[in-house]
This record gives structure tokens, C-alpha cells and sequence, in this order.
């Protein structure tokens, strides 16, 4: 596994339990649903213009991120897109993928192109994320990433493919995650370590992100930094 995008390659994807949003409006995604999901999101978003090398802001939602953010996050990797989750600006970004209520009548910089998801967009310049999304095809395509290029921009800096996956590695083999474990992703993705042990260690240990659900490891911001609670 060398890039971000193997993490929703094909093979990968099963029948167990990766994404889990509890409550009135519950929706989960099995592996290969998600994988599916996050194929036909980085084909919707190469259909507006996204390629190897561009900029994807990503507004996940608050601080319990909603699992279209997840989608959205993966669909820009599959491109080789670098993500830059809820920026201050969108100077110089190709596409926002964020709550439609967020983006209805929002100014874009010339050329980039917004996708909405929850409710349907009023504004007829903002894609449905959902919507659009549906009839894409799931198929794999081309593109060139490598483990050196871009992949996340936050806080000021740059991480790579190749540094988000060591990192991953690194968090689910220190809390020993693996199959069995629910990991409650409980605070925004503008830390790139709430990326790192929120999203990419509990996939790696083909564990479960859990949005709101009973966990079996918590991360959430304390104090100013992101932790990941002990295994219970």
C-alpha cells in the first residue's frame, strides 16, 4: 500500500462494517460500499476539472464530521488531489466539497466548482454531491499519484501520501487497533492528526470509524491538540 487511494482500491472492499452514523438519519457503509462511494466521488470531481496536483477544500461539517466528508476526502486522493480541510480562505483551490447550506450563494474563486451534500443545492452554480454522485461509474481510473506527492495541507503544512500512511501505521499499531475495534472520530479533520488516527489508522487495522456510536477508542480535541483515548 503506497498511496492513499489503495486504502479504497477494489479488493479492499467487503462486507464489513467501516463507516457507522447512528441516530434518526443513520447510514453506514460496508468496505466495499464505501470503496464504491469514494470512486465515484473522484470521478464526479475529475468531471469539474479536479486532476493530479489541484486543490480540494473540504468543509467536513463540525465537529462530528459527516461521513460524505469521508467520501469526499477520498474521492480527491483517488485523484491525487491535495486536500486542504476547512481552510480560512479558498484562495487558489479547484473545488470545495462541503454542507450545501454552506455553499449556496458563497463566493468561489474563477474556475472553482462547488459540490454540496445533505439537502439539495437552491444555487443551480452547486453541484449535489449525493445526487451527481450517484450515476457516476465506480470503476477505477489512471492516474498518476505517487507516495511523494501532496496529500493534505493543514495547519501550515504539507503531508504526503507516503507520511499520512507511516503515520497511520505508526498510531494503529501503538494502540494495537485492529478488526473488533469502533474508533468515535469526535472532532474536526482541520487537525491532521484527527486524519491520521480518526480515518486512516482505523482503516488500516480494517477497524471501524464510528460517528456518534459507542467506541472502543475516542479521538477528540482536548486541550488544544487531538488525542486518541486508550482501547477500552
Amino acid at each position: 500500500m503506497d498511496v492513499l487511494g489503495d486504502l479504497v482500491s477494489p479488493e479492499r472492499g467487503d462486507d464489513t462494517l467501516w463507516i457507522h452514523r447512528p441516530g434518526p438519519r443513520s447510514r453506514s457503509w460496508s468496505g466495499e460500499q464505501f470503496c464504491v462511494d469514494a470512486w465515484k466521488a473522484g470521478n464526479l470531481l475529475r468531471h469539474y476539472g479536479v486532476r493530479e496536483g489541484a486543490a480540494v477544500a473540504l468543509l467536513d461539517g463540525g465537529e462530528q464530521p459527516d461521513p460524505q466528508a469521508l467520501i469526499g476526502l477520498f474521492g480527491a486522493w483517488t485523484l491525487g488531489a491535495a486536500v486542504r480541510p476547512n481552510p480560512s480562505d479558498l484562495d487558489g483551490v479547484d473545488a470545495v466539497v462541503g454542507p450545501t447550506d454552506g455553499l449556496d450563494g458563497r463566493d468561489l474563486p474563477p474556475g472553482c466548482k462547488a459540490l454540496g451534500f445533505g439537502d439539495p443545492p437552491d444555487d443551480p452554480t452547486v453541484a449535489h454531491f449525493e445526487g451527481e454522485r450517484w450515476s457516476e461509474n465506480p470503476v477505477q481510473f489512471p492516474a498518476d499519484v505517487e507516495p511523494s506527492d501532496p496529500a493534505l495541507e493543514a495547519g501550515g503544512q504539507e503531508y504526503t501520501h507516503a507520511e499520512l500512511l507511516a503515520d497511520g501505521r505508526d498510531v494503529s499499531e501503538a494502540y494495537g487497533l485492529g478488526a473488533d475495534d469502533r474508533v468515535g472520530l469526535q472532532t474536526s479533520l482541520s487537525d491532521p492528526e484527527a486524519v491520521v488516527a480518526g480515518v486512516i489508522a482505523p482503516l488500516l487495522a480494517s477497524a471501524t470509524i464510528t460517528l456518534g456510536g459507542e467506541a472502543t477508542a475516542t479521538v477528540r480535541a482536548r486541550d488544544g491538540r487531538v488525542e486518541l483515548s486508550e482501547r477500552r
